[in-house]
């Protein structure tokens, strides 16, 4: 039987808007059109035509800027195998899931660190 899904309702804030109405204005730079319902929402600023951007490039940019940082290194594996960035501003926003996520990276970072298997 399938599961029921839950809309969770979220408010956006002030920034987040933002960064959507320049994301949306940077797409109709590039392609001339607003974005439909089947455009990616980041999208490949070299593509020609509309197609998501590569995950990895992202995530090797991110990596790479979070380095430059000088973020803490155990807070740099939490961002890469959550996809989170939370601190302390933001922390109330995140779901009890999220969190749990989030600190269980910490966690395996510190065990990790233990063994020795990172610097």
């Amino acid at each position: 039987m399938p599961t029921k899904r839950h809309k969770t309702e979220r408010r956006l804030d002030s920034e987040t808007i933002a960064m959507l109405n320049a994301q949306r204005e940077a797409f109709r730079q590039k392609f001339g059109r607003d974005p439909g319902p089947d455009d990616p929402l980041f999208f490949d600023p070299e593509a020609p035509v509309p197609r998501p951007i590569d995950r990895t490039e992202v995530d090797e940019a991110l990596l790479e800027a979070l380095r430059r940082s000088g973020i803490a290194p155990s807070l740099i594996h939490a961002v890469m195998k959550t996809g989170l960035i939370i601190s302390e501003e933001n922390y109330e926003r995140f779901s009890p899931e999220d969190l749990a996520a989030w600190h269980a990276a910490l966690d395996e970072y510190d065990e990790l660190q233990r063994r020795g298997q990172f610097g």
